[in-house]
């Protein structure tokens, strides 16, 4: 088949994609430059908007792709207002989020309703996107396996730790540090980095983290290297794409996971959702390097399993074999 994905988000578009070469198909990945942010409504960037648009209504129609799949929700009125039929992949805020808010919330309803197929990347959004399409399918996140390799575990003393999500409320980031403050009490000898990122960065770190910044998506296998246990999300219960990354490079992760009925077995991570047993658990695994090696090696099977790019992309072209009748 020849297929065009439309829009990156997370870097999921770019790795289903390859995966689906690996299938054999012809894919085309077609970013969007013309955006502000995630469901932001920038009035001044509406003409670029529609100028890019109008850019990708021509690419689909002289490509003549069998298959057009869109990122984020509201993106589905690029075939709504060409006229062709598309497959649409939400992520996160485009549901969750935009779905109250009342223009925008139509446009996204109307979007999923016209989609030849609606899919969504994790678990905690199939209540709103089941509100509006009851056929709509979870499609786990994927993972490049050839990127993301386990690397040597980290010699000698001076154990690290790396704090994934940003200071967010919907990362649950105030579970993560109380969880850090408790360790280093105990612990103050331990390195704690997180991302300078996030509208909830704590105005005084006290020595428990040092910031650092964000790293371009190529450098993430190399910095997953040089931890010994990464710290994620407390909110949301999913396995978010960042922390299926730090399991296929072997790293073994603390976070709250909240839907055992999507897997036929639970992600062998961490989960709390409890400061001090999550504090307890970072010290066992500092601790332990027969421990940590064992939860990553069980961590990179199941995202093998679960999750690997060819293995998504699989599913991913059964549906759109069931939709085309092909």
């Amino acid at each position: 088949m020849k297929i065009m994905q439309i829009r990156e988000i997370a870097n999921v578009a770019a790795t289903l994609s390859e995966g689906l070469r690996r299938l054999g198909h012809e894919v085309t990945l077609r970013p969007m430059t013309a955006r502000k942010s995630e469901g932001a409504v920038d009035i001044s960037g509406l003409p670029r908007r529609l100028a890019e648009a109008y850019r990708i209504d021509r690419e689909v129609r002289r490509g003549r792709f069998d298959v057009v799949h869109m990122h984020w929700a509201h993106t589905g009125w690029l075939g709504i207002l060409g006229r062709y039929p598309y497959f649409l992949h939400c992520h996160g805020f485009d549901l969750a989020r935009n779905l109250d808010w009342p223009l925008l919330g139509w446009v996204t309803r109307v979007a999923l309703r016209r989609a030849q197929r609606v899919f969504y990347s994790t678990p905690d959004l199939a209540r709103y996107a089941e509100s509006v399409r009851k056929d709509a399918a979870f499609i786990p996140n994927p993972i490049d396996l050839q990127r993301f390799t386990p690397a040597a575990a980290r010699e000698g003393r001076g154990e690290r730790i790396l704090m994934m999500s940003r200071f967010e409320a919907k990362k649950g980031t105030e579970t993560a540090t109380a969880m850090v403050r408790r360790l280093r009490q105990r612990h103050p000898e331990v390195h704690v980095d997180a991302f300078d990122w996030g509208v909830l960065k704590p105005r005084s770190l006290n020595g428990d983290f040092n910031l650092i910044p964000r790293v371009p998506y190529g450098q993430m296998p190399s910095l997953f290297a040089g931890y010994d246990v990464i710290i994620g999300q407390f909110k949301l219960g999913i396995v978010s794409m960042s922390e299926l990354e730090a399991m296929a490079s072997g790293r073994p992760v603390v976070s709250f996971f909240d839907y055992p009925q999507v897997y036929d077995e639970p992600p062998p991570l961490f989960s709390t959702r409890d400061p001090e047993e999550g504090a307890e658990t970072l010290a066992r695994l500092l601790d332990d390097p027969d421990l940590r090696r064992q939860s990553g090696e069980a961590g990179r099977a199941w995202v093998e399993k679960h999750h690997e790019c060819q293995h998504v992309a699989g599913i991913v072209e059964g549906h759109y074999r069931e939709v085309l009748g092909v």
